[in-house]
């Protein structure tokens, strides 16, 4: 089986197309059969605050929450940067459920090196 990683870094409010556009395109590669890991990283864990990006939605793509959803849904794994959810004081308990680990770099060093593509 093919592996893709995905890695978001952008604020959501700021870059929303760009968000919402690699959760489009991960959620086609899980429904083509590819193995999905999802690294989430910098301010882009704003994602896990379910009031931050309450009612986001970009022109072209259904609700961020939507898109979040239907990935973990169909068995995308999702990584937290850990040092990046502590910059911007999240915590990891009120964070929402699927996310596989609450990650450092050695984690994404490792599942990049195994990955066929690596999108950022």
């Amino acid at each position: 089986m093919k592996k893709i990683v995905y890695i978001l870094t952008e604020d959501p409010k700021e870059r929303i197309e760009l968000i919402s556009s690699a959760l489009a395109q991960a959620l086609t590669a899980l429904s083509f059969g590819y193995e999905c890991d999802l690294f989430i990283m910098d301010h882009a864990v704003k994602l896990f605050t379910p009031e931050y990006i309450a009612g986001l939605k970009a022109v072209s793509f259904d609700p961020i929450n939507d898109l979040f959803q239907h990935y973990k849904d169909m068995g995308g794994r999702i990584y937290a940067c850990n040092p990046a959810i502590a910059a911007h004081s999240i915590k990891t308990e009120s964070c929402a459920g699927g996310i596989h680990g609450f990650v450092n770099a050695s984690k994404l060093l490792e599942c990049a090196v195994e990955a066929d593509a690596v999108f950022t």
